[in-house]
């Protein structure tokens, strides 16, 4: 399990809230940890970004110290990321973690043995914010009668010298390992890959934090073994919180009146699989009536079934113009005044245009214009 971002600041929620939040990823990671302990794992990986940032609260520290020190039977690696640099000043080495916890110092390549497992642990460290040098520039040299396993945080295929410790496929493959463990990408992998004899996977982050990591979140859990030098594996996924974000599309074209788009968007987030514990962004697309006010306060109120609600407006005004010109008064006159606007110019242009008319005909429809 990778990229929990714990004590994450929720800077946009109110403080209650934002304390709420970071409460619940704490719980999430205790949910996992207990998983950890009933199904009898031997190792759990954590490649990078356990925190949000350099340094931890004290309460989460002391809870991490007391979910790694209730299972003295785990071993967790931990192979700090770019949020959560292993620097002198950092928790990573100025907390006493019990002797169950291995964490990776450097960011060249090394190595945790475990001989009862018959398993290397091979990973590097973050340092800084950014990680341009290649781990695995010099190739290790592996066992191959033991499980090879890789516990590292980078970005697969990223940008040659990238900052955030581009490793490529090709590189990863010639390596060895027979599986990879990896953070930074929040969006996981849905269970482990295959390039020749390497298994690899990005977990993905524990639990959602926002509309920009939409989804059902999980950790990988794997089962290996090896017999005369040959592999056996098996990954699945699983999830630890049914909390999470998800953002759904509606086609209002159509719609004539607030009952119909209420309709409208409430089938679209049924259909979605949303439920009481999902937050949902709603992005209404579509032509609709210059007339149809979209009330975003009336509307966020009237979905129905999810934890939240936020509406995010795209539609584009019906253009009929020959229709809505003739009406008599200022209404009439902006449509006309707005006509070769939106016949004329560029795409770009008659956007704007649109976009105008959305607007004015609002405000003139008694409606803040935000």
């Amino acid at each position: 399990m990778a990229d929990l971002h714990l004590d994450s600041p929720f800077s946009l929620k109110s403080a209650d809230a934002a304390a709420a939040m970071r409460q619940m990823l704490r719980g999430t990671f205790t949910s996992a940890v207990l998983y950890a302990r009933t199904a009898g794992a031997d190792l759990v990986l954590m490649p990078g970004d356990i925190f949000d940032t350099g340094f931890a609260a004290r309460d989460t520290l002391a809870l991490l110290c007391s979910e790694f020190e209730k299972n003295p039977g785990i071993r967790f690696i931990i192979a700090p990321g770019n949020h959560d640099p292993y620097k002198s000043e950092s928790p990573w080495a100025k907390t006493d973690f019990p002797k169950n916890v291995y964490i990776f110092r450097s960011s060249s390549l090394s190595k945790i043995s475990f001989d009862d497992l018959g398993c290397d642990v091979y990973g590097w460290a973050f340092t800084d914010e950014t990680m341009s040098v290649d781990p695995l520039a010099v190739k290790p040299r592996l066992d191959p009668s033991r499980i090879n396993v890789l516990c590292a945080h980078c970005e697969l295929d990223g940008p040659v010298g990238g900052r955030y410790c581009s490793i490529s496929k090709a590189e990863l493959e010639s390596a060895g390992f027979d599986f990879a463990a990896l953070g930074h990408i929040h969006k996981g992998t849905d269970g482990a890959k295959r390039i020749r004899n390497t298994y690899y996977a990005y977990s993905g982050c524990l639990e959602g934090r926002s509309f920009d990591e939409c989804g059902q979140k999980t950790a990988l859990i794997a089962e290996l073994s090896k017999k005369d030098g040959v592999l056996s594996a098996d990954f699945k996924t699983r999830a630890f919180t049914r909390r999470r974000f998800e953002t759904v599309e509606v086609d209002c074209s159509g719609c004539e009146d607030s009952p119909s788009l209420v309709n409208r968007i409430n089938a679209a987030v049924r259909a979605s699989g949303a439920d009481s514990e999902t937050s949902v962004r709603v992005v209404l697309r579509g032509s609709v009536p210059p007339t149809l006010v979209i009330s975003e306060q009336f509307l966020r109120g009237n979905v129905y079934g999810v934890r939240y609600t936020e509406i995010e407006d795209r539609t584009e005004p019906t253009l009929d113009i020959e229709r809505y010109a003739s009406e008599p008064g200022i209404r009439g006159a902006f449509y006309r005044a707005m006509a070769p606007y939106l016949s004329g110019g560029s795409e770009e242009d008659r956007a704007v245009a649109a976009r105008a008319l959305k607007l004015g005909l609002e405000a003139l429809n008694g409606r803040a214009v935000q």
